[in-house]
């Protein structure tokens, strides 16, 4: 998957489904900067993002089910 620097003036979604017709993006790693900008402050949102068609979505969806299902695992027998 593909990660890309974004910003924005708007806070994003983790997860958004709906801006797009024919993709899912997924946004990880969220930092919000202050700016100066013509003598005012505003508030940017820094993140990366990956887009995923929707036809893959549900393929997507299954793996990172399986990941956290993994994670889960680990955490349990990590004192093992």
């Amino acid at each position: 998957m593909n990660w890309y620097k974004v910003e924005s003036a708007q806070e994003p979604l983790k997860i958004d489904t709906e801006s797009s017709h024919t993709y899912n993006f997924v946004h990880r790693n969220i930092e919000e900067e202050e700016r100066e900008q013509d003598g005012k402050t505003m508030t940017m949102y820094v993140y990366e993002e990956a887009k995923i068609p929707k036809e893959s979505w549900e393929l997507y969806d299954e793996l990172m089910q399986a990941k956290a299902d993994i994670d889960y695992l680990n955490m349990l027998t990590e004192d093992l």
